[in-house]
């Protein structure tokens, strides 16, 4: 049908730096053994925390024929997202994952895809495909590593010797034969545990990642109230976490994306915690369409700035998390601006809480250091 030097001009003319293409195992063989015995251990370890979505459609995440019954061939498309980090401003601030300073890449690589499929339509036809862009059943940074893409390294990540790890994936099953990669990238971390040694959390371990202790997890995945003892873990991030990225080597010298495509914006690498504080849940979302930002939600990012403002001890910011704690309808909110008043030494917040009509926002006061329940 068509050449994969062909698929892989075409996909350079729309903006991805990396294509590879995997052949297809029938039920998960092959090559794909291994990470299917990977991705079911985790789900059976239960590491996918609340996200229980992970541990659905599991058949089809390690069977692609039951995505696309005539699979023959998976092409991997890679674009580079981290533009160039912008400086951190004076002021109460918290940190944002760089793949959310701007544009939401499922968006921008939904746009391209779209565009890849009318030139495969005009080729032939009867082109059929499945598309994953980080929410279909697909394994991608397994076929990623098969195609030639990357490896995954300890991090999870999936990592380019030229690029590095902060690249978004889009993956196509397709109903053609292409020439595929000959064998599997090889596995380039050498002897380096950087990313498992200062992942503040101990969320990785080899290979591995616990959702559970992850950064990213509770800042964007998580719904409701964020326990006592993860809190102070989360530190000055109120959106994922970069820390097992910004300390992989293999980044030090990656180029930067082109932020004409992503256009990135300094308030949203490093938002104001008060503005986001100060600013009703729906009002909040409605200030960031098109950004992947609105993943956790206007209540989720409003918590984890109380949080994160808590952590830095940004004491300026006590009058307007104690307006919180007073006003606000959410009792998750209410519950966090409880708790991050009185790491930030408030006089009020305790009895405020303890007269609070909902039982999640009167524990906040339950076994506080200092407090007198």
């Amino acid at each position: 049908m068509v050449s994969f030097d062909e698929i892989k001009q075409q996909a350079k003319t729309l903006g991805f730096e990396l294509l590879g293409a995997a052949p297809v195992e029938a039920i998960g063989g092959g090559w794909m053994a291994p990470h299917v015995e990977r991705y079911e251990t985790w789900v059976k370890d239960e590491q996918f925390a609340s996200m229980k979505w992970m541990a659905n459609r599991i058949e089809e995440r390690v069977m692609p024929e039951k995505l696309l019954p005539d699979v023959r061939s998976a092409l991997v498309f890679w674009m580079h997202h981290k533009t160039p980090p912008p400086p951190r401003p004076a002021g109460d601030v918290g940190r944002v994952a760089a793949y959310a300073w701007g544009r939401d890449y499922h968006n921008v690589l939904r746009k391209q895809l779209r565009k890849l499929d009318r030139w495969f339509f005009q080729i032939n036809p009867d082109y059929k495909r499945y598309v994953s862009i980080d929410t279909g059943a697909v394994l991608e940074r397994a076929f990623g590593e098969r195609a030639g893409v990357g490896w995954i390294g300890r991090s999870t990540m999936l990592i380019n010797p030229s690029y590095g790890t902060f690249g978004s994936l889009g993956v196509i099953f397709v109903n053609f034969e292409v020439a595929t990669a000959p064998e599997a990238h090889p596995f380039r971390c050498g002897t380096c545990r950087d990313c498992i040694d200062l992942c503040p959390t101990g969320a990785l371990t080899d290979g591995r990642l616990d959702a559970n202790k992850c950064i990213s997890y509770w800042t964007i995945e998580h719904r409701g109230l964020i326990p006592k003892n993860v809190r102070a873990g989360l530190g000055e991030w109120v959106f994922g976490c970069d820390i097992c990225q910004d300390v992989c080597p293999w980044n030090s010298r990656a180029p930067h994306a082109d932020p004409g495509v992503w256009k990135p914006h300094a308030d949203r690498a490093w938002p104001k915690l008060g503005e986001w504080i100060n600013t009703p849940s729906d009002a909040l979302e409605d200030t960031l369409i098109g950004s992947p930002l609105r993943r956790a939600k206007g209540t989720g990012l409003r918590r984890n700035a109380m949080i994160a403002a808590a952590n830095l001890r940004f004491t300026t910011l006590l009058p307007m998390i104690e307006e919180v704690l007073e006003t606000d309808d959410d009792p998750v909110l209410r519950a966090t601006a409880a708790w991050a008043a009185l790491t930030l030494g408030s006089e009020t917040a305790a009895a405020r809480a303890r007269s609070d009509q909902d039982e999640m926002v009167r524990n906040e006061v339950y076994d506080f250091p200092g407090i007198d329940s």
